[in-house]
């Protein structure tokens, strides 16, 4: 399997600006305060809400 190619999702995938945005603000928090602190933990789980969202919403039918 080609490195960052998911099996399953067209090559034409585009993962939304707020996902990219929470994503880049969970790794900056991960870094400042470590993976275990809650701002992180939070910031992620807000993340995986996107994402499941997201899927629910324009990929579920792939």
């Amino acid at each position: 399997m080609e490195q960052g190619v998911i099996r399953g999702v067209p090559s034409d995938f585009h993962v939304p600006d707020n996902i990219v945005i929470k994503k880049k603000e969970m790794i900056e928090l991960g870094k400042k305060y470590g993976l275990k602190d809650e701002r992180t933990i939070k910031c992620s789980q807000q993340l995986d809400q996107l994402m499941n969202k997201y899927y629910i919403n324009n990929l579920s039918c792939i």
